[in-house]
């Protein structure tokens, strides 16, 4: 490999050395950081925290992300429990995300309240997560299980984006790093408005390159204290190039040419809420969101898996929606609370696309519109050390059936210090993208929707515990979901199963002093009920554990240990292989000087050399220099 990796040769030896040089550096210099307050999640319209929440939420702090600082999306949700991705953002592929083992067209992906998925993809409406840049967070939430009461589609979960909001004044930022990482991001805010602008840049072109560049706005107005404004808006765009999916990655594709995928969106929320006279309130939104995208691919060789290969293809994608929400929450004497909402939403997307086959070239376009209106409620009662809430969605759209999301769960409290107990259960659907629908090579317009089960029971201690610790057992059935029939002809069509059950674990506490020790995993098991098909991307065991060493109050480190279990995957070169387990270190030490931190980096520490897909390798051991300046 070209550049700094050449360098870093993979010798336990020089690993160890590394690892001595962080740790030697975090002894000395005092200065303090601020701490921010513990902040509130919604995966409900019910005000609800992380702890109280029925779900699995973790929530990724501004605090907790400094660490990080330079990551991709893709490589700080894949740090995260129960979730795997597939290619990174070096790659310059397609980064899927899976979560609890569910198809990526499961999760709904939001940056500020806005959804990210697209119908148009060949995946299902999943999101690539190597076209978002994100470099200006100010946290970022993860749900796991059914939020499809009211975010629709959102039957597996959902990853929500919040980008700065801060305090008057300005900043900025920047990250440099071996293979090509490259980053910057300003951001100012006064009085009412706010504005940041980011860029970021990784690879190194030959074997996969990444580019993401925004650039966010938003104003909050306060009337009084019934009645507050809020606007946002966003522009973005992507260049991503690298080996196309299957090929066998830098490794052992056949054709060198590599994929490119171009793309650009904006994006645009109107807010107002007032507080009731009944100490409730109303929200009112407006949103409107465009992206369009430019792909060309060289195609595949033909290999052992498939004896044809893949053409080449040329596409252009635009896609539009536009959404109003209103909903209205009632809090109803001490025990009952209870929320109202309305959503409408209109989604129009075309796709150009052409597939060479050397002698002709074949056009398949298609273009779709989609109405759909829906109205939900949620009820919670809360007394004493029960809580019970349930929840409903009746959505109707203008190209199926209507369609209903109950939701139910319930909560004990186990006494002074005991924790507590929760159990839900969730139905909800899909309906079809519109590639899935309209494509007129492989589309199926008889398409039903995709059905999903969710049952999930926890226990958690006592939030003021030593070691504040949640397990949650959970258990997903997915029905119908869509699969390519080889035909002939060759067409989607509802016929896939897949059963997820495990348990995911969370734990956290002092070792000595201010040690404090965290501990995350999941153990699942993903399959096809009829055993026909072993699924991709879908380990058995992931688990970390990071250790946060605090030297002075102006001085970090962090050491992150990682392990991902084996999976299967699969290519048209080398047919299925069963990629191996891999365990990583990542180091982090942060400092601390007045308005300014730095953060310096050390990912893949002992420089673990296995496969994210056949032929691509994990990013091997990099080191990155970020800088925070902070002006008030």
């Amino acid at each position: 490999m070209p550049g700094l990796r050449r360098r870093f040769a993979p010798r336990n030896d020089a690993s160890i050395a590394y690892v001595l040089l962080f740790v030697s550096l975090g002894i000395n210099i005092a200065q303090a950081e601020p701490v921010l307050p513990a902040q509130q999640v919604t995966a409900t319209r019910l005000p609800t925290t992380p702890a109280a929440s029925t779900q699995s939420v973790t929530l990724l702090s501004r605090a907790d992300l400094a660490a990080l600082h330079g990551l991709s999306l893709s490589d700080i949700l894949r740090r995260q429990a129960g979730i795997v991705i597939d290619r990174s953002s070096a790659s310059g592929g397609y980064g899927s995300l899976y979560l609890r083992g569910a198809d990526p067209s499961h999760t709904v992906v939001l940056i500020d309240g806005v959804r990210q998925n697209d119908p148009l993809s060949s995946r299902g409406s999943a999101v690539d997560l190597n076209t978002l840049s994100i470099d200006d967070i100010e946290r970022i939430e993860i749900v796991r299980g059914n939020a499809s009461v009211v975010n629709a589609e959102a039957i597996a979960g959902l990853i929500h984006i919040h980008t700065r909001r801060g305090s008057e004044g300005g900043g900025f930022g920047a990250v440099v790093g071996a293979d090509g990482l490259l980053g910057a991001h300003a951001a100012w805010s006064q009085a009412e408005w706010r504005v940041s602008a980011s860029h970021r840049e990784d690879g190194e072109g030959d074997e996969g390159f990444h580019r993401a560049r925004a650039l966010n706005a938003g104003w909050d107005h306060v009337v009084d204290e019934g009645f507050s404004a809020h606007a946002s808006a966003r522009l973005s765009d992507s260049d991503n190039r690298g080996f196309p999916d299957d090929s066998g990655g830098a490794r052992l594709a056949v054709l060198r040419d590599l994929e490119s995928r171009r793309g650009r969106s904006r994006q645009l929320s109107l807010r107002a809420e007032w507080v009731t006279t009944a100490g409730g309130s109303v929200q009112l939104q407006a949103v409107t969101s465009a992206r369009s995208s430019d792909d060309d691919s060289p195609g595949v060789a033909p290999g052992l898996r498939d004896p044809f290969g893949l053409p080449a293809l040329a596409s252009r994608s635009d896609y539009r929606r536009d959404e109003l929400h209103a909903d209205w929450w009632i809090p109803a004497g001490d025990n009952w609370q209870f929320t109202l909402g309305l959503d409408h939403q209109r989604e129009d997307g075309e796709l150009d696309s052409r597939i060479d086959f050397g002698a002709f070239q074949l056009p398949a376009n298609f273009q779709r519109v989609r109405e759909t209106t829906a109205a939900f409620a949620e009820a919670r009662w809360q007394r004493e050390d029960w809580s019970l809430q349930s929840g409903l969605r009746y959505e109707h759209p203008s190209d199926g059936d209507d369609s209903l999301h109950p939701m139910l769960s319930l909560q004990h409290r186990l006494g002074e210090g005991g924790g507590q107990v929760g159990a839900s259960i969730a139905r909800s659907e899909k309906r079809p993208s519109f590639y899935a629908l309209g494509h007129p090579l492989v589309g199926n317009p008889e398409l039903a929707p995709e059905r999903s089960l969710q049952r999930e029971l926890y226990y958690a201690n006592a939030d003021d515990s030593a070691w504040p610790t949640r397990l949650t057992l959970f258990s997903a059935r997915y029905q119908d979901l869509i699969d390519f029939d080889a035909g002939p002809p060759p067409q989607l069509v509802n016929r896939a199963r897949i059963n997820a059950d495990g348990i995911e674990w969370r734990s956290s506490g002092l070792l000595w002093r201010d040690w404090r020790l965290q501990l995350d995993g999941s153990w699942m098991r993903v399959r096809d009920p009829q055993g026909a098909v072993e699924l991709r991307y879908r380990p058995r065991l992931q688990a970390s554990a990071e250790l946060l060493l605090p030297f002075s109050e102006s001085r970090q480190l962090s050491l992150a240990l990682r392990h991902l279990g084996a999976r299967l995957d699969s290519s048209i070169p080398t047919g299925d292989r069963r990629l191996p387990s891999a365990t990583t270190l990542d180091l982090s030490l942060r400092q601390s000087f007045r308005e300014v931190q730095l953060v310096l980096g050390l990912d893949n520490a002992f420089d673990t050399q296995v496969d994210e897909t056949i032929g691509t390798r994990v990013d091997g051991r990099r080191l990155r220099l970020a800088i925070e300046w902070s002006l008030r």
